[in-house]
């Protein structure tokens, strides 16, 4: 009798798992880009203007079940940034919260434009040059650098906290290419 109550309590504790997990069903996208294309902007601010005007948009959408009276669910927020096949960048913004819906992301959330322009000071370039600051003997490098020419491939995750059932989203990738 006693294995039978013992049988019984794990089966009832594996079905209220699957009763009580949290369920997150959704997928971030980006519209605007055609993958590959040659990219018009010719710096990481022109490309954040375009974010910002709508040019580009990150889009996410996401139903979620068992998780709280709101349905919020925190993200990490994860930006990868590869040039010309070599990984440039990895960086992950932790505990966003989000709340269920369809919505647009701002590009703030992710490190993309940061990435590409510390990339543009770290790569040797003709067109870095150091200028004065105004009133000042401290120089200072040119914000506005074009960005390196070559290819460049960008993942932007949404991952679940740890601990949470629901895991990771699909990602959304996308290339581009500066000529």
């Amino acid at each position: 009798m006693k294995k039978i109550s013992i049988l019984l309590a794990i089966l009832m504790s594996f079905s209220l798992s699957d009763i009580l997990a949290q369920k997150v069903d959704g997928r971030i996208s980006i519209s605007g880009f055609q993958n590959g294309q040659t990219l018009k902007e010719a710096t990481a601010v022109d490309l954040f203007k375009s974010f910002r005007d709508g040019t580009y948009k990150i889009n996410f959408s996401y139903k979620a079940d068992n998780v709280g009276k709101r349905g919020l669910v925190v993200f990490d927020m994860k930006t990868s940034v590869r040039y010309n096949g070599k990984l440039i960048s990895e960086t992950t913004r932790s505990n966003w919260p989000w709340l269920p819906g369809d919505m647009f992301v701002p590009i703030e959330s992710f490190d993309l434009i940061s990435a590409l322009q510390k990339f543009t000071f770290d790569v040797p370039s003709a067109n870095v040059r150091e200028i004065k600051k105004p009133d000042s003997k401290q120089y200072a490098r040119e914000t506005d650098l074009p960005l390196p020419k070559g290819k460049y491939e960008v993942t932007l995750q949404m991952i679940g906290k740890p601990g949470s059932d629901f895991g990771t989203l699909a990602p959304a990738r996308f290339s581009f290419e500066v000529k």
